[in-house]
Formats: C-alpha cells, structure tokens, sequence
C-alpha cells in the first residue's frame, strides 16, 4: 500500500531534476478530439495506415508481368484485411477471362482428357449443346429398344440399314450446323466435331445388331447392349472445372492449402462410374485452376505446414502450367488412369508470413526469392499525428458498427489512442497491432456492459487494460512472491558499497514485464582485469559481453592515460540462473564497479537501466515503460518513500508511456524517474557526490568520484608493482599519484 507523500521530499538529487510527471506519459486530450462516435463512415475509407506496404501492393497488382507478392509482418497487423483491400481498389478487370472444360477425347486416348478454354461465360452454353446432342443420340438410342423385343426384334433390311445410316448423317450434319452458328472457337468446334461423328457411329451401330450377335437375331443380348450404349453416351460430357466471372478479376482465398485443394485432383464419379477407361474418377478443379488469370491469397504459413505443397507449388509458378495430380501427394502412388494434359497458368499469388518465416524459405530455396519478386512490408507502428489518430477513430467507429458494441465516449476514445501509444512503447508513435487492438474494444465494451453503463469511458479501457495484464501476468506474480518471500534479495532502502538494482526483462509468449535484480562488483588487486561471471559459467550472451567489454574500454579511457589499468574485479548479475543477454545493464554494472573502487555507497531505492559508450554516454533501451513499472511494483507493495525511482537514458524519455498510477505516484513525489545522458550523471545521482571533471593539467578534484576511482587504480598499479618486487620507477611526474605533491 501507498505510504502518505512527504511534503517536504526534494524535487532534484544534486541538481539533477527528476523527469516531470506529464513527460511520463503523453495523454490524448479528450475536447481536442472532436470525436462523435455516432457519426457515420464508408467502411471502404478504413486505413490501416501501412504506406509502404500499400505503395508495394499496388505496384504488384497492378504491373503487368509482375512477379507474385509477399507480405511480410507480424501477427496482429491484419494481414489479410490488407491485402483484401488493396486487391478490391487495384485488381484490374480481364478483358480476355476464360472458362476451362475437361472434357474426354472420342478418338484419342480415353485415360488423356482434353482442355478446352473458351471466353467467360461460354463454357455453360459449350455443356448445354453437348447434353443437347447426347440427350437427342439417347433418345434415338432408346427408341430402337422401345420398338423392339426379344420375340419381335428383326434386322433390318439392307435398304432400312442404308435409311438409318442416312438419317443420322442429315442429323449430325444439322446439329453441326446448329452449333456453328453459336460462335465457338475453331478449337471448341473441331473437338464438337469429333464428339458427334463418335455419337453418330453409335446409332449406325444400333442398326447393326446382327455383326455384334451371333446367328443374326437380335436377342435380349443386343437390346442390352442398345441401352448400355445409350446410357455410356454421358461420358462424353464434358465437366466445367471453372467458370470466370464476367469481366471480375478472381480473387480466390484459401485458408486450408492441402494438396488436393490447391492443385485439384482425381475424385470418385459421382455418376456411379460408366467410365471403365478412365477407372471410375473425374478431375476437381483446385484453388490455382479458380484463380486462373486473378490472384490467389494464401497464408503462407499454412504452405509450409502441408507436405510436399511448396515443392509441387514453386513448379508450377515457376514453368506457369498447372499439372493436377493424379497421384497419392504422400506414397506417389497412381489413384487414377488419368493423365491429363498440364494447363497454362496465368494466376498470382499473393502470400503473407512472418518476417521469420520469409528469411527462412529465402535462404534454404532460391526459387523462393526468384517467384516472389514483390516484397510488402507492415510496420507494427506508426506515427503519432493528426492522419494516424483520424484512423484509429475510424477503426474505433469501424469495430463498434460492425460487432454491434457500446459506442466510446470521448474520454473512451482519448484513453483507447493512448492505449496505442503504449502498446507501440513510444509517446509518438501508434501501434499497428490491429488484432490486439480490436480485443481491447470489445473487452471495454463488455466491461461497461456489465457495469451498466450505455457507452464506454476512460476508466472502462483503463480496466480492459488492466484485465488482459492480470490475465498473462501469472509468471510476473510469481517472480514478486519470491521478492517479497526475501527468496530473491532485492533492496529498495539504504545504501550500499558495489551493489545496484538493474532491471532485467523477461518475456512469455504474449507478455513483456521487468524486474529488478542486484548487480554487484568487487574490486582488488590483480592482472585478471574485469571479469564477467555470467561468462565464465557460459549464462552470458554475445550482446551481454559486448556490453561487458565496452565497459572495460571506459574505464581505459577515463583511468589507463597515465598508467596501467592492473586491477581484479568481479561482476555478477545475482540469483540470476539463465541466460543474460543485451547491454540495458552495463550502465548499472559500470555503475557498481566504480562503486566498489571509491568506495562510495549506492542509493538503493533507486533502479539503474541503460547501455554504455567507450566514452561515458548513456544509450536508449528498449521496454523502458515494462522496466520502469518492474521496479515501481515491487517498491509499491513495499511502500513508497520517496526516496525511490528509476534511472534511464534521456533518449527514452519520449519512449515512456507509463501507467496512471505511475504517474499519480511521481506527482504526490513518492516515486520519480531520472533522465541522464553520461554515467558521471548516473553515479552522481545514486551517490549524492560530484563526479569530477579533470582540469587543464588532467587532475582530478580530490573527493569527487572519479578522484576517489583514480586514487584507488593508482594504488592497485603501485601496490601491485611492489609486492611483485618491481624495481623500475615510474615515469617522471608520475612518482606522487595522479595529484602530484
């Protein structure tokens, strides 16, 4: 709980003044909105604000002969909804769209369909003049059958032989003459051609029943084989495997690529299978063969899950022909005696992944970078500025209309803007992170609904916030029971000679959080120089060692100009068992290393997070706000004194987006943040001493910090160069210390 705030608490350390409470967050005003949340908006006007991506979506779209297109970002920046959108504005309509048929060849190989592409919209009228000629071939069929029995059934006379063979040639020459007045293409007609001279050689063979039967009777036999030849006609029904839109680009998204779905394959005749040469299976049409001359939309991820789908995939983008398999994708064992012909692909793809996923197919198959010449990139933030607010009032708007949930109220509105900003880490900049952002709508609606209220307010998205935390921080509050159990040693009062609170970042799969942990340096005699603990045990990562030696290269260059830097020291991130990477703790750890050397204690209610120079300045780190809050909350359920607070680099002052009970906290004065841009500041701060600046001569003030480090470097050198019986003198000027007489 919150101890009463001092009244009389300093508002600086030494001169150095804490960040002011509004620099910890920048809050959206909610009047300067001009916010009505009734106010009605076009749906097609949502932006999701990714300029670069939409600048290279369209040039893909729209660029003839471009290559396929890869959108690359992170989950929960709407990827697909991005990509929906940019085909709608810029897909361009087909002038020469196609149907394509399969169809079974009356004179070739049965088992070797044939493709047949015919202009939109034609292939309906292609079937319904085939069903016409086979419906009329049957029923001439059958109508021999009708009029004959076993006990009546006589042959024709040579004369009634030649009268039927004449009759179905005048039928066939005038259902010819029928179609060619429908305009099919000379392909269309020269296979129409075949088919019904083939279906025309069926019914002079219906008249001929006594070459097929032995003793020239036509006996119950041939009226049998009269109705089977009547009904096997269907085969020659040609099946439409896809059927364009007039005009309309396809655009054609699928969410399961298995290998049967994209690339089609052989299924079971539905018809019950008159087909003996073609093994009793049909061809299906797959997503590729539905986007014929549009796009296909995959989530690439998926791609890479099924067996063997990239493999046959990249073949077909690469040598543009459509193979549809016939075989067991798994045991490429044959399903079928159907070989069809491979068709001329003329379809895009337009995939989205993870920026890992991208690298990895980049650099294990070349073709993967020859195919997808068009690379889209999403930010996951944006700029904060009037154009990026207008679009996240309009997504507020957009959510609300479309999930029927409770209207935001200004306030509502401000708080959910904010909320952005704090999930981007940055006061200006706005995430993108769509998806997450459209969960806190609902859930500050739902929340208001279960208080009773009719629209949503500031505190409703506060509690959103502060709800979906608890729900993922379980792995935080256990970290702060071992704290609080004293299990974990962390010091939040007093002083102490080579020790400091760094803040260590953990992560899960979906949350960040920091706390504190001790960073200690001791400091003597020897030639073993700085030695990095973590390292020696291999729990330190290549950053944490840069880091480390960076470290060693400052004091070089502020302590080793007129002598050897001869010391033994010691760093060591305590109770910490896994492995440490990054350099935010090398501010701290240079921090308790000269310390130890001027012998100089350490506020231990304050928190250390930065990286270092060779030269002394403070660099930015990432998570600032999680590292911040880290240390707050443990200090919190303590007690704040006022006393306490956290040192961080100045360049992340405008990174910071805390918590409201942060800053009320830094406004009653218990709890303050500290900006500083040299380690001088740093140690001057945690300290309460001067650093020190050498003067003309390069002397150090006697008392000052680095004073204090330089006296003690210089006598480890001297100290060291005596007890190992070294006879040589140093240099002159160098006999009385740093300080001279």
């Amino acid at each position: 709980m919150e101890r009463s705030s001092p009244l009389h608490a300093p508002l600086s350390v030494d001169g150095h003044t804490p960040v002011a409470p509004d620099r910890l967050r920048l809050r959206t005003d909610p009047p300067q909105l001009r916010f009505d949340p009734r106010e009605k908006r076009i749906a097609s006007d949502l932006s999701y604000h990714q300029p670069r991506a939409e600048n290279a979506l369209t040039l893909g779209i729209r660029m003839k002969n471009a290559g396929h297109i890869f959108l690359c970002g992170p989950t929960g920046t709407c990827r697909k909804a991005i990509i929906d959108t940019a085909l709608k504005r810029h897909a361009r309509p087909i002038a020469d769209a196609k149907d394509y048929l399969c169809v079974h060849s009356a004179t070739a190989e049965p088992a070797r369909p044939l493709w047949i592409s015919l202009a939109a919209g034609r292939g309906r009228a292609f079937l319904s003049c085939i069903d016409d000629s086979i419906r009329a071939c049957r029923d001439r069929l059958r109508s021999r059958v009708f009029r004959s029995t076993p006990e009546s059934a006589r042959l024709l006379n040579p004369a009634e032989q030649e009268a039927w063979r004449r009759e179905v040639d005048d039928w066939r020459e005038a259902r010819m003459g029928q179609i060619r007045q429908v305009g099919f293409d000379p392909a269309a007609l020269e296979y129409i051609d075949a088919l019904h001279e083939a279906l025309a050689e069926r019914m002079r063979r219906g008249a001929e029943l006594a070459d097929l039967h032995s003793h020239g009777s036509a006996s119950a036999q041939g009226l049998e084989w009269l109705l089977h030849e009547a009904e096997r006609l269907s085969d020659y029904r040609p099946h439409l495997m896809r059927e364009a839109s007039g005009g309309q680009v396809p655009i054609v998204f699928e969410p399961h690529p298995t290998f049967s779905n994209l690339f089609g394959g052989a299924v079971c005749d539905p018809t019950g299978g008159r087909r003996p040469e073609s093994d009793r299976w049909l061809l299906q049409a797959g997503s590729l063969l539905r986007a014929q001359g549009g796009f296909l939309v995959l989530d690439f991820e998926e791609v890479a899950a099924e067996p063997d789908v990239w493999r046959h995939l990249k073949r077909c983008l690469r040598y543009e022909l459509l193979e549809i398999p016939v075989q067991d994708p798994a045991s490429g064992a044959p399903m079928s005696l159907l070989k069809p012909d491979p068709i001329p692909l003329k379809a895009r793809l337009v995939a989205w992944g993870d920026e890992k996923l991208y690298q990895e197919f980049y650099e294990r198959d070349p073709a993967f970078g020859e195919l997808f010449t068009i690379r889209a990139d999403l930010d996951t933030q944006m700029d904060r500025n009037e154009e990026s607010v207008e679009g996240y009032l309009d997504f507020l708007r957009h959510c609300c209309e479309t999930e029927g949930l409770l209207l935001f109220e200004p306030t509502g509105a401000a708080s959910f803007i904010d909320a952005g900003a704090e999930l981007a880490g940055k006061q200006k900049k706005l995430s993108t992170r769509w998806t997450a952002l459209a969960e806190l709508v609902r859930e500050a609606s739902y929340l208001a609904g279960q208080e009773g209220s009719t629209s949503v307010l500031e505190r409703h998205v506060e509690q959103a916030q502060e709800e979906r935390r608890y729900r993922r921080n379980l792995s935080e509050e256990q970290f702060d029971d071992l704290i609080r159990e004293e299990s974990v040693l962390i010091q939040t009062e007093g002083t102490k000679v080579g020790q400091v609170n760094g803040i260590a970042l953990y992560e899960t799969e979906d949350y960040l959080f920091g706390k504190p942990c001790r960073i200690t340096a001791q400091t003597g005699m020897g030639r073993s120089g700085v030695v990095n603990i973590e390292r020696e045990v291999n729990l330190s990562g290549k950053i944490h060692d840069k880091g480390v030696l960076i470290l060693c290269g400052f004091l070089k260059t502020r302590f080793a100009q007129n002598k050897p830097l001869t010391l033994g020291a010691s760093l060591c991130i305590e109770q910490f068992y896994s492995e440490i990477d990054g350099d935010s703790a090398s501010l701290g750890e240079i921090c308790a290393l000269l310390s130890s050397l001027a012998d100089v204690p350490i506020r231990q209610g304050l928190a250390v997070t930065g990286s270092i120079s060779q030269f002394g300045d403070v660099q930015p780190i990432g998570c600032v706000s999680e590292k911040i809050l880290g240390f707050f909350d443990i200090c919190f359920h303590r007690g704040l004194t006022g006393d306490q607070g956290v040192i961080i680099p100045a360049g992340n002052v405008e990174d910071l987006m805390l918590p409201s009970r942060v800053v009320r906290a830094a406004e009653a004065g218990t709890f303050r943040v500290y900006a500083v841009r040299t380690v001088d500041e740093a140690m001057e701060i945690l300290t309460g001493r001067p650093a020190g600046h050498p003067d003309g001569q390069g002397r150090l003030p006697q008392g000052s910090l680095n004073g204090l480090v330089d006296e003690r470097l210089w006598e480890l050198a001297t100290g060291l160069r005596d007890f190992l019986g070294d006879e040589e003198e140093p240099d002159d000027g160098e006999e009385d210390g740093p300080y001279g007489e």
